[in-house]
């Protein structure tokens, strides 16, 4: 028995022997994993497709790891060198195609960050073995790391996509009353003045809009199923396209829009019975106040024409359009104004500060109708309307949240291809203001000027 007991006594302690190192060393892993977790997405949050954002992502993952986050019993922080940080275009680039921060090829293009341990110096994975050394000297030490992919894979940009009413991102709008001043348009759209977007086209009398495909990846044509409404509907409550840039590349679209999308829209003033969309994915916007322009406490004197008759013609344009100088019939006709955003003035270069905005003293000279140009009443507010007490109105039953009535809209270089699922060349993002909730036919916005793709990144996440 004594002999037996020894002989158990030696294998005993030695697969105790090996559950202490192996432990030791899975131990260490899963203390990497949580520190290349941690500072992947620390990284990932700054990537915003400038080289200054590559710079920001490396000084960020470098202090995750250096604060005492899981390293050695969250007893010290780690020194994870710059070679173990890589950027790269896809989460699934091949090896050859992960660049350091100074050798990125394209920077906008570089949305994803690697972090890998194991290429850090000093390593950060080496484990001193306390028996497996007993067995063999190449087992007095063993080395392990990790690796973390973080990035953003989505914009804030919804799956619907219009035509761009002129070529040029700032253009001068003459008036002859506005002079020396001229008003600013961007790519053909005034700022401050709503548009039915479901009835626009700058080449010929019927309407343009479009589905933009949000899980197939620019360039490529996708299959049918991902423009099918049931795949979009999410999109458009959400607000959100499911890849992380469209940069200079065709993108699919489906020609129309169709018609059953349109509540969806609605989610934002509160209104989900019947849109398809869950309040806790498309949450209403804090102000759910709706600027339809009988409003009794309209602030001009006259209150404009609903977007929906603005409309007319070959082309297929608002009264407000970029070469109309006329008075319109009627009161009014350019929708609802300044709700949101200010007329600008154009400036051969762009201000840093941004374009400035006209005062209300102008809108005579900015939109003059019939009987009397409109004024402002007992005043314009400090702040725009819909940032204004006065005309705020909170949801109930769900929580808010700010600006949801913000659509970040692809304006494509039209016209488009015939077809009902072609590509199209994006000219650039609108940012367009919802006045009222839509209508079959009709989505009132008012244009609030051009918005950079870098500005609609979605959230960074890890990824597979």
């Amino acid at each position: 028995m004594l002999i037996a007991f020894s002989i158990l006594l030696i294998l005993v302690l030695g697969f105790i022997g090996l559950a202490l190192d192996v432990g030791q060393v899975i131990g260490r892993k899963t203390e990497l994993q949580n520190l290349a977790d941690n500072a992947a997405l620390a990284a990932a949050a700054e990537l915003t497709g400038t080289p200054e954002g590559l710079l920001a992502a490396v000084a960020k993952a470098r202090s995750s790891a250096s604060d005492r986050s899981a390293w050695r019993r969250r007893m010290d922080g780690a020194i994870l060198s710059e070679a173990s940080i890589r950027f790269a275009s896809a989460a699934h680039a091949p090896a050859n195609e992960w660049h350091a921060a100074g050798a990125v090829p394209d920077a906008a293009a570089a949305l994803f960050v690697r972090v890998d341990t194991q290429a850090s110096e000093p390593s950060l994975g080496k484990v001193a073995t306390a028996f497996l050394g007993a067995w063999s000297p190449a087992l007095r030490t063993l080395d392990t790391g990790a690796r973390a992919v973080a990035g953003r894979s989505s914009l804030h940009l919804t799956p619907l996509a219009i035509c761009a009413l002129s070529a040029s991102p700032a253009s001068p709008r003459t008036n002859a009353a506005l002079l020396p001043a001229v008003e600013l348009l961007e790519y053909g759209f005034r700022r401050g003045v709503a548009y039915n977007l479901l009835k626009l086209n700058p080449n010929g009398p019927a309407p343009e809009h479009f589905i933009l495909n949000p899980l197939g990846q620019p360039g490529v044509l996708g299959p049918a199923m991902e423009v099918g409404d049931a795949s979009v509907l999410p999109f458009v409550c959400s607000g959100t396209v499911l890849y992380p840039r469209i940069g200079s590349a065709a993108v699919h679209v489906h020609r129309p829009f169709p018609a059953a999308l349109w509540p969806a829209f609605n989610a934002r003033f509160n209104q989900h019975a019947g849109s398809g969309c869950h309040p806790v994915t498309a949450p209403p916007d804090t102000n759910i106040r709706a600027y339809p322009n009988t409003a009794s406490n309209w602030w001009m004197t006259n209150a404009p024409d609903a977007p929906s008759a603005l409309s007319t013609g070959n082309p297929l344009l608002s009264v407000a359009d970029p070469e109309s100088n006329a008075t319109p019939p009627g009161v009014g006709s350019y929708g609802p104004l300044w709700s949101f955003a200010r007329a600008a003035r154009y400036s051969g270069v762009k201000p840093a500060g941004g374009y400035l905005p006209f005062a209300t003293s102008d809108w005579a000279k900015l939109y003059p109708a019939l009987p009397a140009a409109p004024a402002a009443k007992s005043g314009y507010p400090a702040t725009p309307p819909y940032l204004t007490l006065a005309f705020q109105t909170a949801p109930t039953g769900n929580t808010g949240m700010a600006q949801r009535r913000l659509l970040h809209i692809a304006l494509l270089a039209c016209p488009v291809p015939a077809g009902s699922d072609v590509l199209a060349q994006v000219r650039g993002i609108g940012r367009f203001f919802m006045t009222a909730p839509a209508t079959n036919g009709v989505l009132s916005a008012e244009f609030a000027g051009l918005v950079a793709e870098g500005a609609l990144l979605g959230p960074a996440e890890l990824l597979p």
